[in-house]
């Protein structure tokens, strides 16, 4: 396994911004077979490959090497992956590895044959309580393991949540949300946001500090997308999206949802931190699932 303290080493780094396309059977870090791509983010890419070493398929994610080579992130992603290593619970992806191949940063995980939350609402559109119940319960459980670890997700949002084949919800990229504006790669000298627009919480947008219900309002705020097929802020760019939820309440949602399920998730989208719920278990409880 690599050490992760290489990752530090500006050396690693070359001055090229981003790297050719990965061919099928490339081997990255003289031990993963790239498989087949299998989607771009806005961290990355994402591989199947196969573990040469122990033969077994993997998930690698090629970071973006503008921005793992903005100041400090070097340092902050190593210690990001080993934190999120502390990590192991069923709705958890599984991070293995990390290793440097050239000018190529990535690191490994677990591999699941699914769809994200993501292409599930694209696929099926808004969903019942009764549909959104299991996926629910599982994300929380998710969050309550990493929260048990200390670790703050940062970025939670439909793309990074797997849905299995076998209905299991996985949550990806736990503690690994790297820091960005509202364009990525920029050379601006405005502070760097962390987190994606539609579903950061206030205290991500103003800068203050990130606590366990930083994560809970972005589950609330993929919940009413979950339950409404909408929003519950507006914008016309990322950082009008962004600092909505500053300037003004969330819209409702439809009537037709169970009001206990209402009043969760608008105390999960409270404005102020100390308003929400305090952990994700009590979340779980107060929804009943």
């Amino acid at each position: 396994m690599h050490e992760l303290r290489t990752i530090t080493d500006a050396r690693m780094f070359p001055s090229a911004l981003v790297g050719e396309p990965v061919a099928v059977g490339t081997v990255l870090g003289g031990r993963y077979s790239v498989r087949r791509f299998v989607a771009a983010g806005g961290m990355g890419e994402v591989y199947e490959a196969d573990d040469q070493l122990l033969r077994d398929p993997v998930a690698i994610k090629l970071l973006r090497t503008d921005l793992i080579r903005k100041p400090g992130a070097q340092a902050r992603f190593a210690d990001e992956i080993r934190l999120a290593r502390r990590v192991t619970h069923a709705n958890v992806c599984r991070v293995f590895d990390v290793g440097v191949d050239g000018e190529r940063v990535f690191y490994t995980m677990e591999l699941y044959p699914g769809t994200t939350l993501r292409e599930h609402l694209a696929e099926h559109g808004r969903l019942s309580i009764g549909q959104a119940q299991p996926i629910v319960a599982q994300m929380l459980a998710g969050i309550a393991a990493a929260h048990e670890a200390e670790v703050i997700h940062a970025d939670l949002k439909p793309s990074n949540v797997l849905v299995a084949k076998n209905g299991r919800v996985i949550i990806t990229d736990f503690g690994l949300a790297t820091p960005m504006c509202a364009t990525l790669g920029c050379a601006c000298s405005m502070p760097h946001l962390v987190g994606t627009p539609a579903y950061m919480a206030p205290e991500q947008v103003s800068g203050a500090d990130l606590v366990e219900s930083t994560d809970l309002f972005s589950f609330g705020v993929i919940v009413f997308e979950l339950l409404s097929g909408v929003l519950p802020w507006q914008g016309d760019n990322a950082i009008e999206l962004a600092t909505a939820r500053l300037e003004r309440p969330p819209r409702s949602l439809p009537p037709e949802i169970d009001a206990k399920w209402q009043a969760v998730i608008a105390a999960c989208l409270a404005k102020d931190p100390a308003a929400r719920p305090k952990r994700a278990t009590d979340v779980a409880a107060a929804l009943g699932v």
